[in-house]
């Protein structure tokens, strides 16, 4: 079974305002001319439609340009060191978009391939506002945090204590850290602390060794064109982890993972379990049951062994906005704590009790 055009075109639609929102005018660009061809380019169709998998669930404009990226760089294409910010060049989206269709229709079989692969952005930027989160719970808490996070890819933001960041006037980390994350908080003063994490363990479809050959062309893959200074974080961010101990990441479904996972054997400790634009990527029924595990969860802990979830989501009426929130056992309580990008930025600090809520 393949995608209609219909569904393509919507998929492609919601991936293009993404991307305007986001600031990646080539991207843009590289949609419009896909959505042009779509229906009358044979390679185009035939790649846009070849499986059945929902269009803006699996960033089905995300998987194609990261397949394209991945052969350019495999060959050094002149293109993609001509016209991509990320690679040295200038953004030229008119003679970008020639030379990226000639470029693909040249290795239409290659990039099918490529395309099964799922898109694995791993986007550090995120452990900016997902630190400062850490802060709340831990001050809130009192105790060491075991960090559980769903969606860990190659567990980038499981080291999220080990990055240096400025947020305010205040700023927490290791000021000797490779990645510094400064100018992401836009406004609003979140709390700084010193972590103390007691363990860390992800969960993924499909995790990434950073230590295997590949997986930072991988990554790098599927940062956006203009996006240099994801870029620069995602290569710091590879540099802790190569020399930080090899972390330990599942590959199992989220609710499975959580099952095995959430209920800490070990007193005095807080577990935290988070995720970063996740929920995008579940379908109803899973989502359902995988906010139904944690509040299941929360509802049979203790004070002994206080549970948190952290969710760094999308909006559901502009998937632009994400809003970050914290939920905490056996307090029963659930904060807004900001609103930012799917990329970690223009943080806007400001938390918002929201309700007290019934985990019967």
């Amino acid at each position: 079974m393949t995608l209609s055009l219909t569904e393509v075109r919507a998929g492609c639609e919601w991936q293009r305002e993404l991307c305007r929102k986001n600031g990646s005018s080539s991207y843009v660009a590289l949609i419009t001319e896909l959505l042009d061809r779509l229906g009358t380019d044979d390679t185009v169709t035939g790649l846009l439609t070849a499986d059945d998998r929902n269009p803006i669930q699996s960033a089905l404009c995300l998987r194609l340009f990261g397949a394209v990226n991945r052969i350019a760089m495999a060959e050094d294409a002149d293109w993609l060191g001509s016209y991509y910010p990320t690679f040295g060049g200038t953004t030229d989206v008119d003679a970008l978009i020639p030379a990226f269709f000639d470029f693909l229709t040249a290795h239409d079989d290659a990039v099918r391939v490529q395309m099964k692969l799922g898109v694995q952005t791993n986007e550090v930027g995120r452990a900016a506002p997902l630190s400062a989160a850490m802060n709340v719970v831990a001050a809130l808490t009192g105790r060491p945090l075991r960090l559980l996070e769903v969606g860990a890819s190659a567990g980038l933001n499981l080291l999220l204590d080990r990055y240096f960041v400025a947020g305010g006037r205040q700023a927490w980390g290791p000021p000797e850290s490779p990645l510094r994350l400064t100018g992401h908080f836009e406004s609003g003063e979140p709390p700084a602390g010193e972590l103390t994490v007691a363990e860390r363990r992800g969960c993924d479809l499909n995790p990434l060794d950073v230590h295997a050959p590949g997986t930072a062309e991988l990554l790098r893959s599927f940062v956006w064109s203009e996006h240099v200074d994801r870029a620069r974080r995602l290569d710091a961010a590879l540099q802790v982890a190569r020399s930080a101990p090899r972390l330990a990441i599942d590959a199992v479904d989220a609710c499975s993972w959580l099952i095995d996972q959430a209920e800490d054997p070990v007193g005095g400790r807080t577990t935290v379990i988070y995720h970063s634009i996740v929920l995008p990527y579940f379908d109803p029924d899973e989502r359902t049951r995988f906010e139904s595990l944690i509040r299941e969860r929360g509802a049979a802990t203790d004070a002994d062994r206080p549970l948190a979830w952290i969710s760094l989501e999308p909006r559901a009426d502009d998937s632009s906005v994400v809003e970050l929130h914290c939920e905490l056992w056996p307090q029963r309580r659930r904060i807004r704590l900001a609103r930012t990008t799917p990329h970690g930025t223009h943080v806007r600090w400001d938390p918002q009790d929201e309700s007290i809520f019934d985990l019967c």
